[in-house]
This record gives C-alpha cells, structure tokens and sequence, in this order.
C-alpha cells in the first residue's frame, strides 16, 4: 500500500469526524479492551501544525476526548470513531487503517 491509501484513510476521518458533535461517544478502535483511552467522549476536532528546520509545514488532525470524570487525551483522527464499539466491531474498522499505513 502506499500513499494513495494513506491519503484515503485520513480524508475519510476527515468527513467522518466532522459528523461528531461534542459529548458524542466515541471509540478509539486501535486500543485494547483495557486501555482506559478506548471509550470516551468528544470534546473538540484540532489541527496542529509544526515546521521542520526547511520551514516545511506539517499537520497532524487530532480529536480530543475525555472519559466524562476530568481526564482529557488527543488521539489521531483515523482511529477514532463515532459511538461505543465492541471489539470486534473495533477490529473491522482497523484492519484497512493498519493496512494503508504498514503494509
């Protein structure tokens, strides 16, 4: 795969973030059935930009989240989804993320 298939992953998390409204629940599909950062809440869609030393711009889309009791994390846009999944439901949705980006 390569970035063709990269390009297509983000700009589907693109449209498919900007469907989320604050206080929706969410699922972050790429982390375990333990991982406390795997169901929470949205808060908030970010594009953060840095430069290299060439003045070369770079943007990394973020969704912030939280668990609904204080705690805040930012997960990459791509492996976050709209409404409390399952996990294997988690890991359907993955297989082309992980795919497009390592294989």
């Amino acid at each position: 795969m390569g970035m063709h298939e990269r390009l297509d992953v983000l700009n589907k998390a693109k449209d498919r973030i900007k469907q989320i409204n604050f206080g929706d629940p969410v699922t972050n599909v790429c982390a375990g059935e333990g991982n406390p950062n795997r169901l929470g809440f949205f808060c908030e869609y970010k594009i953060k930009t840095t430069k290299n030393r060439f003045k070369v711009e770079h943007k990394t889309h973020l969704a912030r989240c939280t668990d609904g009791h204080g705690k805040f994390w930012e997960a990459d846009i791509e492996i976050i989804f709209a409404g409390h999944l399952g996990y294997e439901k988690c890991t359907e949705l993955f297989k082309p993320i992980w795919s497009a980006h390592y294989e």
